[in-house]
């Protein structure tokens, strides 16, 4: 009979050392030696000054001298020791903080490997501190997406959601859930105390009886005259706000778990730039507008058609929302292989974009290849528009724009916003002129003005759960807000906990 393995919990953690700051020159690295044999590991290459044993020393010191290695010394050090209770991962731990050349790095990371720690990526430590319970899988997610924000609002906000904020509020999401579980169980013991009560005690019984709440009642509402009977919730001793208590529950729950919800469009943004195509016909001012967002000659400007026959993208950042923003081959009908390959190579562009600037010249009548752009963006539009994700394209995603308007009008503007039923952004890229009502489009969707310590969902994995929630939760009010029904009830708030302990512990 093979034996039974035990949990992983169960299981002696490994002792990992990780390269923390990034590769190159530097004034200081950093390595972090985290686990059981942490400090034995690192006391057997580390000499310092008075230092018999790091196993001894005091936690949460600095602690110099040198890391040597068969009899050569590598690099002098300076430690910070953090003993299991202080240390962030929950096991003994020692930063190692030594110079910052690659070469000593890696020398004093290989000495470590040799001496018993097992080389892993930096977000081993952060598993470890998952594993122990010193973070749930919220402030993971948040700890991994900080190290790669593109913005100041990014990391406002991340440092927010691992210092607590949605995960406080998915534990509220649990309370209430709870009290709903409460409620019903209250509500259902009381019913079943009403339909099968204990039999009333003769005259001459005995009165210990009596204090059964439920007799206590029925004998008081004898004594009643019949003009001052209660109504029906009244007689339930807390029947009646219980039922209101429960049917407010379930509303405040609907309510608590669409606000998060809403946030995840704003979040979502923060961890994964919104891809932006700029999409027009040839010689539109594409190039021209690019290298005006970005305030330098980025792109190659010519008067002739077509010069653009490869695709670029630059990161900026609007109102500290990042967007990788794209420059594109102009799209029209042509026989020219090279640039039927860069408008191929537009159209694989546009197929990855989350938001579009389509741009219309305002010193020319709408043509056909003007029609050939609205093509795309409708074929675009119904590729896009379905799904569950709040990044996904819908009408408002595509923001008309007409450049060129500092020269005489010759464009149907009647036909762009019929075409778009939606305000159009006038520019003059070359005078850099309009470009604030374009930031203000590109950002109309998000609330940028942040609260500190709010609740906002930033990743995928935490929008489809909370989406799940929400749709189990409207599938199921009518039934969770009528009497009686408790056996139906209890397992959807089983699974409305399930999502929500689903988002803290990263399993269901």
């Amino acid at each position: 009979m093979k034996k039974e393995q035990k949990p992983d919990k169960f299981k002696k953690q490994k002792t990992i050392v990780s390269i923390v700051t990034p590769f190159g020159e530097g004034g200081i690295g950093k390595i972090i030696v985290s686990g059981p044999d942490a400090l034995s590991i690192v006391n057997t290459v580390f000499q310092g000054k008075g230092i018999a044993d790091l196993r001894e020393v005091a936690s949460h010191k600095l602690y110099y001298g040198h890391i040597h290695h068969r009899g050569q010394r590598i690099d002098e050090v300076i430690l910070h020791i953090m003993k299991q209770r202080d240390s962030f991962t929950g096991n003994d731990g020692v930063e190692v903080n030594c110079h910052g050349g690659i070469r000593v790095l890696m020398s004093i990371y290989e000495c470590l490997e040799s001496t018993g720690a097992e080389g892993a990526p930096w977000n081993s430590l952060l598993s470890q501190s998952l594993e122990n319970n010193k973070i749930d899988i919220i402030q993971k997610e948040a700890l991994q997406e900080i190290v790669q924000a593109r913005t100041k609002l990014g990391v406002k906000v991340l440092l927010d959601q691992y210092a607590g904020a949605l995960s406080a509020a998915l534990r509220k999401g649990l309370e209430i859930t709870e009290g709903i579980r409460q409620s019903l169980n209250h509500n259902e013991s009381y019913h079943n105390a009403i339909v099968n009560p204990d039999p009333l005690p003769s005259r001459g019984g005995s009165s210990n009886n009596l204090s059964h709440p439920s007799l206590s009642r029925e004998r008081e509402l004898d004594n009643q005259s019949p003009n001052t009977i209660p109504s029906p919730h009244e007689r339930r001793p807390g029947g009646g706000n219980r039922l209101d208590e429960n049917d407010a529950s379930v509303s405040a729950l609907a309510d608590h778990i669409n606000n998060l919800l809403k946030t995840a469009s704003f979040g979502m943004a923060l961890t994964t730039p919104q891809v932006l195509v700029i999409l027009g016909k040839p010689n539109v001012g594409k190039s021209t507008i690019i290298n005006a967002i970005l305030g330098e000659e980025r792109m190659l400007v010519h008067h002739e058609p077509g010069t653009t026959r490869d695709y670029v993208s630059e990161f900026i950042a609007v109102e500290g929302i990042p967007f990788e923003l794209v420059d594109t081959a102009g799209m029209r009908n042509t026989n020219d292989m090279l640039e039927a390959m860069s408008i191929e190579m537009t159209q694989e562009q546009l197929h990855r974009a989350d938001k579009v600037f389509a741009v219309f010249d305002n010193s020319r009548p709408f043509d056909r290849e003007d029609e050939v752009i609205l093509d795309a963006l409708n074929s675009w539009l119904t590729s896009k528009i379905s799904g569950d994700l709040p990044q996904k394209a819908s009408t408002s995603s595509v923001i008309p724009v007409i450049n060129k308007c500092d020269l005489p009008v010759k464009l149907d503007r009647l036909r762009i916003e019929t075409a778009f039923q939606q305000p159009i952004c006038s520019l003059s890229a070359l005078n850099k002129e309009g470009f604030d009502d374009l930031n203000k489009r590109l950002v109309q969707e998000f609330d940028t003005a942040y609260k500190p310590m709010r609740p906002v969902v930033f990743n995928e994995r935490q929008y489809l759960l909370l989406a799940e929630a929400d749709v189990l939760l409207k599938q199921a009010k009518e039934c969770l807000i009528t009497k009686n029904k408790t056996s139906k009830i209890l397992p959807v708030i089983d699974k409305l906990q399930g999502i929500f302990t689903a988002c803290l512990k990263g399993s269901q």
